[in-house]
């Protein structure tokens, strides 16, 4: 079936592209609010986001990024985010993750595959919530991280390592593809 303009409504092309310019509205998500700050802060460039929802998990990456060595300025009420490039400034780092479950998946995630001498932690409840599936997945690729504590969960330590390699599919559970 195509449309009147010979398009097929069930394809649509994109990209490869150079640049992506425009306004998004963010639902009030943390997990949203969570991926868009850490992919505002691997990008190139600046981007200002309008209507972040302000909450803990949102305000614990904020200050991991932060920690991280990416400029943050919320003065203006919107949070304006100074992207690093794909590599954070700083390659050690203490990350305290409180409670913030949308924040430390794909910082697990991230910091992995980038490498560094990164610690994340939380606050005790957070040390009894499962990661061991994205940790083991990361693993299989060739990350470097321990369980300071008990295997499976948080405490996580990284160690600096070359490269990963990885293949995906997406018939597993959805936070560890996701992450």
């Amino acid at each position: 079936m195509t449309t009147s303009s010979g398009l097929n409504p069930d394809y649509i092309h994109l990209g490869p592209f150079k640049k992506a310019e425009g306004v998004v509205a963010l639902p009030g998500s943390k997990s949203i609010s969570n991926r868009v700050l850490l992919l505002s802060a691997l990008a190139s460039g600046t981007t200002r986001l309008k209507g972040l929802l302000d909450a803990d998990d949102t305000r614990v990456m904020r200050d991991a990024l932060k920690t991280l060595g990416v400029g943050i300025d919320e003065s203006d009420g919107d949070c304006v985010v100074v992207g690093c490039s794909g590599r954070f400034p700083k390659d050690t780092a203490d990350l305290f993750m409180g409670n913030a479950g949308t924040a430390i998946r794909p910082l697990t995630a991230t910091l992995a595959i980038l490498g560094g001498d990164y610690r994340l932690h939380g606050v005790p409840r957070m040390h009894e919530r499962p990661i061991g599936d994205l940790v083991d997945g990361l693993r299989m690729v060739g990350a470097k991280v321990a369980y300071e504590q008990n295997e499976g969960y948080p405490p996580l330590k990284y160690q600096k390592v070359k490269y990963v390699r990885m293949k995906l599919f997406g018939y597993v559970a959805m936070y560890p593809v996701s992450s």
